[in-house]
């Protein structure tokens, strides 16, 4: 009976091991995937880059030519089979409007609100 109950326990101690080891690998492997899917990403970011003939600045200026505020923020996307700039605009009434300015031609593609604004109340103190 010892023995057999020393085969079990011999039998879960190795079944353990090779689930550890296991899942070790398995770690190991997918953080690769991982890292090749951000460089992958870096690729595609450069690739963008250097296909847009429009700047941040023109981009910037487009946008503001259409929507009057502060930028606070822009960023290169790929919007459809289009690459545009999409720049985040402050309004004077604390709105954020997102504005689509097309990095090939410079032309404002869409304008949409992300955050509507707060308009101020009259007459009324704190």
């Amino acid at each position: 009976m010892l023995n057999k109950n020393f085969m079990i326990w011999r039998a879960i101690l190795i079944a353990g091991m090779v689930i550890g080891v296991a899942g070790i690998v398995g770690e190991m492997v997918w953080s690769a995937e991982k890292g090749k899917s951000k460089e992958e990403e870096a690729r595609q970011v450069i690739a963008m880059a250097t296909s847009a003939k429009i700047g941040l600045e023109g981009a910037m200026q487009a946008a503001l030519e259409s929507v009057a505020g502060q930028v606070v923020e822009a960023r290169l996307e790929k919007n459809g089979d289009k690459i545009a700039w999409n720049v985040e605009i402050l309004t004077t009434d604390e709105a954020i409007m997102t504005v689509s300015v097309d990095a090939v031609s410079g032309s404002v593609m869409m304008t949409k609100e992300k955050v509507a604004g707060k308009k101020p109340i009259q007459g009324k103190t704190a």
